[in-house]
């Protein structure tokens, strides 16, 4: 018998262009005990972000977005909340470019499509990572 997947409470900040993706991973983040923030790009994310006053645990964010990167929104929200973290997920197609910023950034890189075994195991895992020193990018890039 398997081990149950990793379940938390915190709150994520999901940024996903794909109504489909964000919705399927919506979903499973839910099941596993999380509240979830859904964001379709990078300014309605840090709308939602400033309304909530921060509050958020986890970034988990689409690396390649139409003109905002998941990236430069990271940046951006790092600088305004000290404790964030972050996750990114990407297709196999960008996976490389997805792991040497992961690397550089250290921050945490979810390959898509995932199980929600995999997406479970990812995101406790970036929360439970100490929080990295704070961005320097200014707060106010977008």
């Amino acid at each position: 018998m398997s081990d149950p997947a990793p379940r938390g409470t915190e709150t994520i900040l999901l940024v996903q262009p794909d109504p489909e993706s964000r919705t399927l991973a919506a979903f499973m983040l839910t099941r596993l005990g999380y509240t979830v923030l859904e964001a379709h790009n990078a300014m309605e994310a840090l709308k939602i972000h400033d309304e909530r006053g921060g509050g958020v645990d986890l970034l988990l964010a689409e690396l390649r977005m139409p003109r905002v990167s998941g990236q430069e929104l990271a940046e951006v929200l790092e600088a305004r909340a000290s404790k964030l973290r972050v996750l990114f997920m990407t297709d196999a197609d960008y996976a490389r470019l997805a792991r040497r910023i992961a690397s550089q950034k250290h921050v945490s890189f979810l390959p898509r499509p995932f199980t929600m075994r995999v997406l479970a195991e990812g995101v406790r895992s970036a929360l439970d990572q100490p929080v990295r020193p704070k961005a320097m990018a200014a707060g106010n890039l977008l």
